[in-house]
């Protein structure tokens, strides 16, 4: 379980992350519970089903490997025969340059330093190197047993083509679960899924389902304090 503080025009909010239980004191405060397995409506909070993919980390590395699509298998063979490594606690400064570049060119909103910095010790950064160049990174959400990864981003100054970066990228998610294994972590999980196959989308959870696991349903819950600041303010989140 984690609880990250930020603050936003002088308020104060709360996240959060894995608790299997809702306070109800909280229903006053500017408070999210994101991805509980509690699943009953709870009174004065917002309800919201999500979805995600989530990999068994206490299955042994070749049963993991063995789950993956054909494809993921295929382009993780040939990032190790192209030499592509990986490398972990890359710098931050770094990763805010590469993901905010990379937002800019998706429409997504970029990460200040100050919302890395609330992450505190629940952070880890991980990067993939091809051609002694910087091709992708990850960002995970960490509490000793779950590793959720929460941005995930393509250097957009890389010189190496989008298929080479595309497998740099595969590559660095099974590095990633060997690694959390290694940490004795039980969970991966990949980030949520979209609720439905729309065009926009439909890539992305194609690409997540190809490392098997299971589709898990969760809920958030929003106190009504907190549901009214993310619904007038982008920068909640």
């Amino acid at each position: 379980m984690i609880k990250i503080k930020r603050k936003i025009k002088g308020l104060s909010y709360s996240q959060k992350w894995f608790y299997n239980n809702i306070s109800f004191i909280d229903s006053l405060k500017i408070v999210s519970y994101l991805q509980t397995n509690y699943r009953r409506r709870k009174l004065f909070f917002i309800r919201e089903k999500f979805h995600t993919i989530r990999i068994d980390l206490t299955k042994s590395i070749d049963e993991i490997y063995n789950d993956f699509s054909k494809e993921t298998k295929y382009e993780i063979r040939r990032a190790e025969r192209d030499g592509v490594n990986v490398i972990y606690n890359y710098n931050e400064k770094n990763f805010l340059k590469i993901y905010n570049a990379f937002a800019e060119t998706k429409g997504l909103n970029k990460i200040t330093i100050d919302k890395l910095n609330s992450f505190k010790n629940h952070l880890l950064i991980s990067a993939s190197i091809s051609n002694n160049e910087i091709s992708s990174v990850h960002l995970y959400l960490c509490d000793g047993e779950i590793a959720r990864l929460l941005y995930s981003a393509r250097n957009t100054d890389c010189h190496l083509k989008n298929s080479e970066i595309g497998i740099a990228n595969r590559y660095l998610h099974y590095r990633d679960m060997i690694f959390f294994k290694n940490l004795n972590y039980k969970t991966y999980d990949l980030g949520g899924i979209a609720k439905s196959d729309n065009d926009n989308l439909i890539g992305i959870k194609k690409f997540k389902k190809s490392f098997g696991g299971n589709i898990v349903e969760m809920y958030h819950y929003y106190s009504f304090p907190y549901y009214f600041l993310l619904k007038i303010s982008k920068k909640v989140g």
